[in-house]
């Protein structure tokens, strides 16, 4: 087990405001918290990669200096009520100078998958009972060398891992391909698979981007040419009952086109699969995308493309995508409403006749120019976190993460359910005493601004007493 340094919480409560009516809680997004790392220096790059599983955030800090230079880092953060508290830090194990350890993370439950790019290697910890994070397994190919680039990508469902290797040479110079890893009944971990396009060719760079859940796994290749130069594209894999995993689809645009990076990220929840492809032609040209794929009586096909509702040239979305059963979040580093390349987020929902729509954009509430604030992304359940990689916090360069919670606006009131706390009156995200306090402190305010005003109905009375008192102890989100 790695020693265990603590890293001192950083967390930004998001103001929320609803309408001109009220000050409680209005907008279409919240920002629940922001994590940086304690020890956080210059060009730590903290955020870099994310991840994410129920009530656990992982994130990489790949050009950390703790073991020397650039060697990496992973930070490890919990929540504990409406609070996310520092955990483990994970140094890179015995990994050399220059290792760039948390370059790709992953969180499943109680195991965390790290890849070490330089390195060349990928390690697994997994949480025991005592909560610390131990090293169970070192993760290599078989056939790898050092410029294949194993650990690129990375990514975790279940007792099965999956590294990318985009620049190996099965196919042809730098075609790619990706491995994969199971845990047995006695917690070893070993090689089950390696994978390859069935069309493979010479800088596909196949295994830029992974994902798995379940029996499927999806890679990218967003420089296969078959639509033209960069076009990009991705492939899907699933298990058979007796473990052999085996190409079942290639995935292409139906507006594919040249210079797309089609494949450049990707996620999958079930029978959806999104494909990112940040310089396809969005709202504007270039302005990127990401396209939905579902799985329907066994065939995949594409049933959405999904765009910024004010997506601008050269902003990037579809740099990075997540999907957790009905929820899409996906990053744009390069949009510029905060700054130049201060980055955001977007959120999508299925709806209920399997069309998706845009549900919120998602901005840091200090974002500033160069933050790059959606460069990566994950999301489980009704949190998504956020990397950003060049948020100076702790110097230039730093980066951070923030945690919103996001989902849907089955209301129609314009602010994702997700993010509404009725009787939450200190904006603290726990109805208590303190919100009680703020309430009868405002009794009998009728000017409609009032603080105590639960139900929003411009004044603070025996409605919003009640109102509070049946949503005491809730956590929110």
């Amino acid at each position: 087990m790695w020693p265990y340094k603590a890293i001192a919480p950083a967390l930004i409560l998001a103001p929320v405001v609803l309408g001109a009516v009220t000050a409680p809680r209005a907008a279409a997004q919240c920002q629940v918290a922001k994590l940086t790392a304690s020890d956080g220096a210059r060009e730590d790059r903290f955020g870099y990669s994310v991840g994410v599983s129920g009530e656990v955030v992982a994130v990489g800090a790949p050009w950390d200096d703790d073991r020397g230079l650039n060697t990496g880092s992973v930070y490890v953060f919990e929540r504990s009520g409406p609070l996310w508290l520092p955990g483990d830090k994970l140094p890179p194990p015995d990994a050399p100078i220059g290792a760039g350890f948390g370059r790709s993370v992953a969180v499943d439950g109680e195991i965390l998958l790290v890849a070490a790019l330089s390195e060349g290697a990928a390690y697994v910890f997994e949480r025991g009972q005592d909560g610390a994070w131990c090293q169970v397994a070192r993760l290599t190919g078989h056939d790898t060398v050092p410029m294949d680039f194993f650990g690129w990508s990375a990514t975790l469902s279940g007792n099965v891992a999956v590294v990318g290797a985009p620049e190996d040479d099965d196919n042809g110079s730098r075609s790619g391909s990706v491995y994969v890893f199971e845990r047995d009944a006695g917690g070893n971990w070993s090689e089950v698979a390696k994978l390859t396009a069935d069309d493979g060719d010479s800088h596909d760079f196949f295994g830029d981007a992974v994902a798995i859940d379940g029996d499927v796994i999806v890679v990218g290749a967003p420089d296969d040419e078959e639509l033209g130069n960069w076009s990009g594209s991705a492939y899907l894999f699933e298990r058979d009952q007796d473990g052999t995993w085996s190409q079942v689809a290639k995935l292409l645009a139906d507006d594919g086109g040249a210079f797309d990076s089609f494949g450049a990220s990707v996620a999958v929840s079930g029978d959806v699969a999104l494909v990112g492809a940040y310089d396809a032609d969005g709202r504007e040209p270039f302005s990127g995308a990401a396209y939905v794929f579902e799985r329907r009586e066994g065939a995949w096909s594409q049933v959405a493309k999904l765009t910024a509702a004010d997506g601008e040239n050269g902003d990037r979305f579809g740099v990075s995508v997540a999907v957790d059963r009905d929820v899409a979040v996906i990053g744009a580093w390069a949009d510029s409403d905060m700054g130049r390349l201060a980055g955001s987020a977007y959120v999508f929902v299925r709806n209920e006749d399997d069309t998706w729509s845009q549900v919120a954009k998602l901005l840091a509430e200090d974002g500033a120019p160069e933050d790059r604030f959606g460069y990566a992304v994950g999301v489980s359940r009704n949190l998504a976190v956020i990397g950003a990689r060049t948020d100076d916090d702790h110097g230039t360069d730093s980066g951070s993460a923030y945690v919103f919670a996001v989902g849907a606006d089955q209301d129609g009131d314009g602010v994702m359910d997700a993010c509404e706390c009725p009787g939450d009156l200190n904006k603290d995200w726990i109805v208590d005493y303190y919100d009680l306090a703020v309430l009868l402190a405002d009794w009998g305010c009728t000017s409609g601004d009032c603080p105590g005003d639960c139900d929003l109905d411009g004044d603070t009375d025996h409605a919003d007493l009640g109102l509070l008192l049946a949503n005491w102890g809730q956590v929110c989100p």
